[in-house]
This record gives structure tokens, sequence and C-alpha cells, in this order.
């Protein structure tokens, strides 16, 4: 060895190197402090995540009587850990109606719709029960005004049924489950009611879970107030919800009976259009909507105006007042409390048949259980067909008792009809 120093003179290679060097183990330790930074925030954020959705399973559990599936809850609408409950609504099996509202959180002092759950325990006896229940009204009232061809679409789904309809029926926001009890018991039947209050459609997933919801709702309930009763498992299909009106000449389901009817008969001024949903067999709750387009509407209209003293302006009726009516069948405990009317509310009652402000009603006997039939006709559109609304209403009648195996038919006289 020459004792020579390793090291190169001043000016050589190695000085620059030895900067480099220096200069990486400084860029390693600053990322190596980072990533340990990141790492403890990831842990401190999953911690905070976690504990956000723990409290609020808990909340959902408190404020929805402890009858749903927390996880289900929050997973809809693509899931979120944070949630909050309305301080003015609770869900308990002691009371007849009740319902839970959850809300999503967002930004700080923000939230947004996300689910309810609505309970109805209707007693076995049915003078105890002081519910009332108004007849749905316009079905085009959020569109008026604001888009052509006002009934091209409707502002919501016909019920669609679960299944054959006996565990209950489902629309594109909303799913109901009921639970008949058996005889002997307090409670007659246990309803649930499963809502998504996001505004996003919701997907096929969540309506499958929204009805997971229901069902699970339905069965809790009824095992913690004795109601002994047997649901039905979920269909394997959940056909989608649909807004738009279709023409009438097409139409199935629960408005098969009108295709056959102008295909038997000559439609003249009757609805051009339908809005159906599959036909359940054993379906507590369906309808059929159908109305005038606004080709038909301008078609029928100068003949209208020559059998009236005041018509209305046909724009007015175009954007504002379209032509339309509404079947619908309603089967057991729902048929409590049904009013129509829009100024005293006329109750309309299981075993009998009338008419009053707009509405037409029928009853029977659907496998034991009472069931109301009912049309309802948009002013002045009942004033324009006068002549086909009893035959209109007896084909309905006859093909939704006919479906179910109903018995006891109760039809209104001709006279209701003409009085109108």
């Amino acid at each position: 060895m020459d004792g020579t120093s390793a090291a190169g003179p001043p000016g050589s290679d190695a000085e620059p190197t030895g900067r480099w060097r220096r200069a990486a183990n400084a860029v390693f330790c600053v990322v190596a402090v980072a990533g340990i930074g990141l790492s403890i925030w990831a842990v401190v954020t999953q911690v905070t995540d976690l504990r956000a959705r723990s409290e609020s399973r808990e909340r959902i559990k408190a404020g929805c009587g402890g009858l749903v599936d927390p996880d289900r809850v929050l997973g809809l609408n693509g899931g979120t850990d944070r949630v909050e409950l309305s301080d003015r609504h609770h869900v308990t099996t002691a009371r007849r109606i009740s319902i839970c509202l959850v809300h999503r959180v967002g930004e700080p002092g923000t939230t947004y719709g996300h689910f309810a759950l609505s309970l109805t325990m209707y007693p076995a006896n049915p003078n105890a029960d002081e519910r009332q229940v108004a007849l749905d009204d316009e079905p085009f009232e959020l569109r008026r005004g604001g888009v052509d061809d006002l009934t091209a679409a409707a502002d919501n789904a016909v019920p669609h049924p679960l299944g054959d309809g006996t565990l209950g029926e489902y629309e594109s926001h909303k799913v109901t489950a009921r639970g008949l009890c058996a005889d002997g018991g307090t409670i007659s039947s246990v309803e649930a009611s499963a809502v998504a209050k996001y505004a996003n459609l919701v997907t096929p997933e969540d309506r499958r879970t929204l009805a997971l919801l229901a069902r699970q709702a339905v069965e809790r309930a009824a095992e913690e107030q004795g109601c002994s009763t047997e649901l039905p498992a979920l269909p394997a299909e959940f056909p989608e919800p649909t807004f738009a009106l279709a023409p009438a000449a097409g139409a199935g389901g629960t408005c098969a009976w009108y295709r056959r009817l102008i295909t038997a008969e000559r439609r003249g001024s009757l609805p051009d259009r339908a809005l159906a949903a599959p036909a359940g067999k054993a379906s507590a709750a369906d309808a059929c909507l159908l109305a005038l387009g606004e080709d038909e509407t301008r078609r029928i209209w100068p003949a209208y105006e020559k059998t009236t003293k005041r018509p209305r302006d046909l724009d007015m009726v175009l954007l504002h007042s379209p032509l339309w009516m509404r079947t619908e069948t309603v089967v057991g405990d729902g048929t409590r409390g049904v009013r129509t009317g829009l100024a005293d509310r006329t109750t309309i009652s299981p075993g009998t048949a009338g008419t009053e402000e707009l509405t037409w009603w029928a009853s029977s006997v659907c496998d034991g259980r009472p069931a109301l039939h009912l049309m309802q006709v948009s002013y002045p559109y009942d004033r324009i067909v006068p002549d086909r609304l009893e035959t209109l209403f007896r084909a309905y009648v006859d093909d939704a008792t006919a479906r179910r195996g109903c018995t006891d038919v109760v039809r209104p006289d001709a006279a209701d009809f003409a009085r109108n």
C-alpha cells in the first residue's frame, strides 16, 4: 500500500457524489417521516370512521325500533358511515302508526334525505282504528306548467306486486310489505314501508335492499307483538317501475282490462295512453292510470266546447288540467278510513257502492277480506265521457274481482253515474 487516501483531490468526482448521497438521505428521511405521518393519519381516519359508523348504527337501532338492519340502511345510495335521525319521530310497535327518518350527514352543518321506515299496526277490532286515508290526488301535479305533452309521464309509478302480491308491493322509491296475523290476537295485520329519501334514482340493488328492510321490519314487529304470520320470500325478479305512459292499445297487466274494452268497442273520447304494472293475483293494492295525450285532447276538445257554456281554455288544459282517469283496488285492512272528496271527505266503506266528487266505488269480499274498487276521473273529463263511465267501471270491477276470486260484489247504480 502506498498510503494514498481513497478520497480524490479537491474538485474530483467523489465530492459531488457525497453531496448527492447526503441529499438523497435527507429526502429519504423526509419521505419516511411523511409516510409515517400518513399512516398515522390513515389509522386515525379509519378509527374515526369506525366510531362514526358504530354511532350511526346505534342511532338507527334506537330510532327505528330495532326493526331493521342498520348496515343495510347505511349501505343505501352508495353507502355512508354518518347519519342522524329526526328527534321528532320514533318507530315503536306500541303505537298504531309510527315513522323514523334517517338523514345522511354531509359537509359540517348539512344533512340530506337518506331513508324512512313507516310502521302501521292494524288493530283486530276495525272499530278501534281511527285512521283516515285520502285518495291520491292529481297524478301529473309535479309536471304541470313545466313540460310539453303533460301526460307523457306520471309523477309516480303505479304499484308493482312483490311476487303474486301476497307479501306487498313496490314503487320506484318505496317498498311496502305486510303480514296478516292469525285470528284471536289484538293485531289484525302489520304493514311496513321502506322508503329511499334521496334524489338519485333507486338502483335495482337498492330496491331489493328496501324490500329486505320492509320484510324484516314486518317480521320483527309481528314477533314483538305476538302476531303469528307467515311471510313469503322475496321474489327473484323486480321489474323496473316506469313513469312513462304507453299506447293503451297494447296495455297489459293491471290495464289489460282496458285494452280488451277498447278492442271490443270503439275508443271514441276515451284515453289513448296507459300506465300499468304486472297484475298480482293476491295484490292488496294495485292501479291502472289512463290519460289522453296532447294530440287526442286537441282532437276531442272542439266537440266538448259546443256542449258547455263555460269551457276551459284548451291551452290551460294542456298545461295544467290534463284529462285522466285512474282505477285502483285495495284489499284488507287498507280499506279502513278511506276518504274521497275535496270538501267533506266522504268515507268510502267496505260493503257499499256509490259516487262522490269525481270518484266512483264498488266493494267485494276477496279471500274473506273486504275490498274496495275505485275509479277517479279528472274534471272536466267526467263531462266529456259521461256515457262511457258506467261501462268502463263495470269492466274494471269485473276484471279485478275475477282475478282475485272475489264474491259479494256491490256496484254503483246507473243513477250514480247519471247524477255526476
